[in-house]
């Protein structure tokens, strides 16, 4: 009796140790590998769908390379696409916001506003440097002592890197950044060249390419956003960070395509230019398109400039509570320099 409860307990006991064998993973071919195991199991490599938004002009030009190479769809076959144009950074924040954008890009007002307000979002890649003017058509409107109350002065919104210029302007011209408030009016870049040429604006404080065809049209640059904040940063592109550690992978392959994309800018500019005139189905020429991106105070990179700058006057005139003393509190992992 005894006997035979001593071999039922020395068979369970090999029984035991054979699954305990079954159940030990296999070794891996290297430790790289066995590293990234978990983490492959942990985080999906993409979302079944993502919304990108962007604003009118050849700011975002990195972005439409992608867009008409598809070369997201190509990367994340699984996951739907879906692009939108927006009148402003405030309504990318917003619609980021409400969890309705993953993907947004923009100038860096909205940027550092949403930041300080706790939106949670940082910098993926920038995407330019651009100088960026006031325009104005009547000859006696010489500087903004020359701006009275009832003229009205477009951009995009008043918390658009574009009122920051003019309030950074205002302080040094007039003595005071708010000023100008009251002839700030919030209007999308096309129907503001539209708006200046039939005179119901005073001026436009806008970006390439609308700029040059006001100036073209006749106008003059009264402002210029490089004499005050230096050359600088226009768009960027940004992603909550919660979604960033969500699909790390993604982010990863996104910046990626647009270190490639802006590479194609500053390498190949026919072909870049082409992209985007199919962007816009020949209503623009490739040729108008290269004229523009080739031109003075338009040059296209992934490095943040000017940020930690415009920061501290934001938060001089009361637009921020804080500012970041060093880039790296804006930035992903993307990103491991700038200003």
């Amino acid at each position: 009796m005894n006997r035979r409860l001593l071999a039922s307990v020395v068979i369970a006991i090999g029984f035991l140790w054979l699954l305990q064998g079954c159940a030990r993973p296999a070794p891996s071919a290297s430790p790289g590998a066995q590293a990234a195991a978990p983490q492959g199991a942990q985080a999906a490599t993409a979302p079944d769908k993502v919304t990108i938004a962007y604003q009118p002009g050849i700011g975002y030009a990195n972005l439409i390379i992608i867009k008409q190479q598809k070369a997201l769809e190509r990367a994340f076959p699984n996951t739907q696409f879906e692009w939108k144009i927006l009148a402003s950074g405030s309504a990318i924040r917003d619609g980021m916001i409400a969890g309705q954008i993953q993907v947004g890009a923009g100038g860096v007002g909205p940027f550092l506003i949403g930041w300080d307000r706790g939106v949670g979002w940082k910098l993926l890649s920038s995407l330019n440097e651009m100088d960026l003017w006031l325009v104005v058509r009547d000859p006696a409107i010489q500087s903004l002592r020359d701006i009275k109350p009832d003229m009205k002065l477009a951009m995009p919104a008043p918390d658009s890197i574009q009122a920051m210029v003019l309030r950074k302007a205002a302080q040094e011209q007039l003595g005071n950044p708010r000023a100008l408030d009251n002839n700030i009016v919030a209007m999308a870049h096309p129907e503001g060249v539209q708006a200046l040429a039939a005179g119901q604006i005073a001026g436009h404080l806008t970006s390439p390419p609308f700029q040059f065809e006001e100036v073209q049209a006749g106008g003059r640059a009264i402002v210029k956003s490089f004499d005050y904040f230096g050359k600088s940063t226009f768009n960027s592109v940004f992603m909550l960070q919660s979604f960033y550690d969500q699909y790390p992978q993604f982010a990863q392959t996104f910046y990626r395509l647009l270190v490639e994309a802006t590479q194609l800018i500053n390498t190949n500019i026919d072909e870049a230019a082409r992209l985007l005139s199919e962007d816009q189905e020949g209503r623009v020429s490739a040729e108008q398109f290269k004229t523009w991106m080739t031109a003075e105070g338009v040059s296209y990179s992934t490095v943040p400039h000017g940020f930690l700058k415009y920061a501290e006057f934001m938060k001089s005139t009361g637009f921020m509570s804080k500012a970041p003393t060093a880039i790296h509190e804006l930035v992903l992992p993307t990103l491991d320099s700038g200003d």
